[in-house]
């Protein structure tokens, strides 16, 4: 694969079962993963320096984060994006 088709294939738009899959999937795996690292709500907001309600939403499938805060969650919580985001069921841990 050549560079301008691997930059066509990173710049393709989400399906709607690709978003769908994003929004059913980031709530359950985040849910979980906060558990499993022991954190609140609140202790998330403060490491990602946002807030509470933020966190709540997110879990709940209220709000969907933007890019820079998936890419801190996933640092955080030692996972890839596309364990968090639900496009593959390998957590992919990052760091221990």
């Amino acid at each position: 694969m050549g560079y301008n088709q691997l930059m066509r294939e990173l710049h393709k738009p989400l399906t709607k079962k690709e978003l769908l899959k994003i929004h059913e999937t980031l709530p359950e795996r985040l849910d979980y993963l906060m558990r499993l690292h022991a954190l609140t709500n609140k202790a998330l907001a403060e490491i990602l320096c946002c807030s509470e309600s933020a966190i709540s939403g997110y879990r709940t499938g209220r709000r969907t984060p933007d890019y820079l805060i998936i890419c801190n969650l996933c640092t955080v919580l030692g996972v890839t994006p596309d364990y968090l985001l639900g496009f593959t069921d390998k957590i992919g841990l990052t760091h221990n």
